[in-house]
Formats: C-alpha cells, sequence, structure tokens
C-alpha cells in the first residue's frame, strides 16, 4: 500500500488536532477490545473504536494503533490478535483497558481464557474474531492491522457504542441527543 503524500509530496493544512478529534467522534462506532500474547507470554490488550470489515474472501478486518502506544511494539510484533465487541455491561472492562498498567488483565483474570491463538480470548462479548496477521501498513502516526479471521462467534448481546467522548448502551446514548425535527432527515 502506498501513501498518496509519499507518492504526490502532498501535505494537508495544519488543522487543530484537537477539534478533528471532536469532529470524528461525531461518528457512533462500537467499542472493542484487542489482545494479543508476545512470545514470552505477556499478555497484552486496548480498547479501541477503530474496527472495520474489509473483506468476505479472504475474511479480513482491520483496526489501527498509534505507533508510539506503550503495547504497540507487541501487536506490531504479533502473529495473531483476538478482537472482541463489547457487550454494553462492560463499560468498566472498556475504560481499564483504555489506560496504561502493567498488567490490565489482573482485575478482569476471571473474564479472559486462552485461545486456540494463545492470545486471551475474552469470554463473553457480542462477537469475537481470532485473527491471523495478514498485513500491517503504516500511515501518519498509525499502523493499520489487517487480520484475517480464523475464528469468530457471535451473540444477541447488546453492543457498547461510543460517541462524542461517551460510552454506553444504543438507549443510554440516544437519550443524550436532541430529538430529531420533523423533516431532518431529508435535508
Amino acid at each position: 500500500m502506498y501513501s498518496w503524500a509519499l507518492i504526490t509530496g502532498d501535505a494537508a493544512d495544519t488543522v487543530d488536532a484537537r477539534q478533528l478529534r471532536q469532529a470524528l467522534g461525531a461518528f457512533p462506532t462500537g467499542v472493542c477490545l484487542v489482545t494479543t500474547a508476545t512470545p514470552d507470554g505477556k499478555r497484552e490488550g486496548m480498547t479501541i473504536n477503530s474496527f472495520a470489515s474489509v473483506s468476505l474472501d479472504p475474511p479480513l478486518i482491520l483496526w489501527s494503533i498509534r505507533d508510539d502506544t506503550r503495547s504497540a511494539d507487541a501487536f506490531l510484533a504479533s502473529r495473531s490478535f483476538n478482537l472482541s465487541v463489547l457487550t454494553a455491561g462492560q463499560r468498566d472492562l472498556a475504560w481499564h483497558f483504555a489506560k496504561p498498567a502493567a498488567d490490565k488483565f489482573e482485575r478482569f483474570a476471571d473474564a479472559f481464557d486462552a485461545g486456540p491463538n494463545e492470545c486471551p480470548r475474552l469470554l463473553e462479548s457480542v462477537a469475537t474474531f481470532e485473527c491471523s496477521m495478514y498485513s500491517r501498513h503504516q500511515e501518519g502516526d498509525h499502523t493499520i492491522l489487517l487480520g484475517r479471521v480464523d475464528r469468530f462467534s457471535r451473540t444477541e448481546t447488546p453492543p457498547l457504542l461510543f460517541h462524542s467522548g461517551q460510552m454506553g448502551s444504543l438507549w443510554e446514548l440516544a437519550q443524550t441527543l436532541a430529538q430529531p425535527r420533523q423533516g431532518d432527515a431529508a435535508r
């Protein structure tokens, strides 16, 4: 994959990073937990919302990691990872894994087992995707990781969502929004 900026020499106009982050946060997303294990067995995990499907044939998903994140080296060197879509009841777990810690798994030890790919696998989730690393693409200050889905599972549990800096169920987040006026959808 080639970066357009590297090919053309184009650089984006300077933008206010805080305002850009707020604008990006206006797009509601699911909240996911991605996990891996280093060759020496150290478990790594982090909360993300950069998850997307890519392809059904082959079955591919993607997510991205900031290159200066403490656990970036572990994920970038990994041959596999697990990605779980969190349930509406897992807000505490999401906030916990969003912050740095020496062993993020200690507090939630009973919530995980080791998957066939030897990465920590969340026992309860809306969906879990057990992946082998397919490719990596460094762009800007992030690396996009594509995983080939080797196994997956799905439940009917309501998901945890993120919108405008808030996490909650669809119902909880909907309560924080102004009701659309008649005709807004047609504009």
